[in-house]
C-alpha cells in the first residue's frame, strides 16, 4: 500500500460527518427564500464556493461576474422577481452597452457563473423555476479542442513502441506517458508531480494511484484513478529502467512536452501531441462509459467548471462516432 495515504476526504467518497464549520452556513441557506434579495444570496452562494474548496481564484473570478448581475438590475431586487428576460437583457447590456469589451472566453465564462448560481439559488431558495435554465448561449463559443482519432492513437501508440524499442537510445518515457495521460486524463501539472508513493499497483483486484495536491486551495482536485493491467504493466518495465526516483518523472515540464513531441514527428503527424490533447482525449473516451459526474470527478474539476466542459465533450463525442 502507498505510505502517503489520503489523510481527508477526497471527492466522491462518503462523509460521515459534517464539519462544525459549515454549521453558520447550513443556517444562513435555510433562511433564504423567494423575496430574499440578489446581493444577500450571492453572498451565500460565494460562501458555499469556498466551502466547497474551491480556489480563490475561481471564487473571486465567478463572485465578480454574478455581481456583475446585481449591478445591472439592481443587488436589492427580491429572488422571485428575477425573469429569463431580465438575464437576457443583462448579456445584452454586458455584451453591447457597458461600455467595456470583453473576450468571448470572458463571456463564456460570465454565462457559466450566472447558470451555476442560479442553479445553486433556485432550489434553495424554493423558487418555483431557474431562470437562467432559458438564457440565450449569446456568446461566440471558442473552438473545440483537438482530439485524436481512433487511428491518430494508434499511429500515435505505435511511434511511441519504436521509440522504445529503438536500437539506438531506446526510450519508454513517450510510451510510458501517452498511455498514461490516455487512460487518466491527468493535467500537464499532475502528470509532473506524480510520485511513486502516489501508486497502489499491488492490489490485484483494484490498481489505482492517487492525484495528490500539496496547497490546500486546490485539494478539491485530488482523487483516486484506476491503473489498467496494460498501465502496470508498463509501470513495472519503466521502473526497471528508472528504479531510483521518487518523483516519476523528474525532468521540466518542458522536456516531457518535447517527448509527446518526438511521438508526434515519429508518427508522421503534421500537428504536434500535447498533454491538453491528450487529457481531452481521455475524457472524449471516457464520455459515453461512465457516468457524468463520475467522469467529472475523475478529471478533477468542479461543479463550474464541468457546465462548459460537458457541453465540449457532448460536441466532440458526437463529432467521433
Amino acid at each position: 500500500m502507498p505510505t502517503d495515504l489520503p489523510h481527508h476526504p477526497l471527492p466522491g467518497l462518503p462523509v460521515t460527518d459534517l464539519p462544525a464549520s459549515l454549521a453558520p452556513l447550513q443556517a444562513a441557506v435555510l433562511l433564504l427564500n423567494p423575496t430574499t434579495s440578489l446581493a444577500v444570496a450571492i453572498d451565500l452562494w460565494k460562501t458555499a464556493q469556498h466551502k466547497q474548496g474551491l480556489s480563490l481564484n475561481t471564487i473571486k473570478n465567478y463572485g465578480a461576474d454574478v455581481q456583475l448581475v446585481a449591478e445591472y438590475l439592481g443587488a436589492g431586487l427580491p429572488l422571485a422577481q428575477i425573469t429569463t428576460q431580465n438575464l437576457n437583457e443583462y448579456l445584452n447590456w454586458m455584451r453591447f452597452k457597458r461600455g467595456r469589451a470583453c473576450s468571448d472566453k470572458t463571456v463564456d465564462r460570465r454565462i457559466t457563473a450566472l447558470k451555476s448560481f442560479f442553479r445553486w439559488v433556485t432550489p434553495n431558495a424554493s423558487l418555483p423555476l431557474d431562470p437562467a435554465e432559458a438564457v440565450l448561449n449569446v456568446s461566440v463559443r471558442s473552438p473545440l479542442p483537438q482530439i485524436l482519432n481512433a487511428e491518430q492513437m494508434q499511429l500515435a501508440y505505435a511511434a511511441a513502441e519504436r521509440l522504445h524499442n529503438a536500437q539506438k537510445k531506446p526510450d519508454i518515457r513517450p510510451l510510458m506517458l501517452l498511455r498514461l495521460v490516455l487512460e487518466s486524463g491527468l493535467r500537464k501539472g499532475e502528470v509532473a508531480r506524480l510520485e511513486r508513493n502516489h501508486l497502489d499497483l499491488t492490489d490485484v483486484d483494484e490498481p489505482h494511484f492517487y492525484v495528490r495536491y500539496k496547497d490546500k486551495r486546490h485539494r478539491h482536485k485530488e482523487r483516486r484513478i484506476a491503473a489498467s493491467p496494460e498501465l502496470v504493466e508498463l509501470f513495472q518495465a519503466y521502473f526497471l529502467e528508472y528504479p531510483n526516483q521518487d518523483v516519476i518523472f523528474p525532468w521540466s515540464v518542458r522536456r516531457l512536452e518535447y517527448l509527446l513531441s518526438d511521438i508526434a514527428t515519429a508518427a508522421g503527424f503534421d500537428f504536434n501531441l500535447s498533454f491538453d490533447m491528450l487529457r481531452w482525449t481521455s475524457a472524449v473516451l471516457d464520455y459515453d462509459r461512465m457516468d457524468a459526474q463520475d467522469l467529472r470527478r475523475k478529471l478533477g474539476l468542479s461543479k463550474i467548471q464541468w457546465t462548459e466542459i460537458k457541453r465540449k465533450l457532448s460536441q466532440l463525442a458526437a463529432s467521433a462516432n
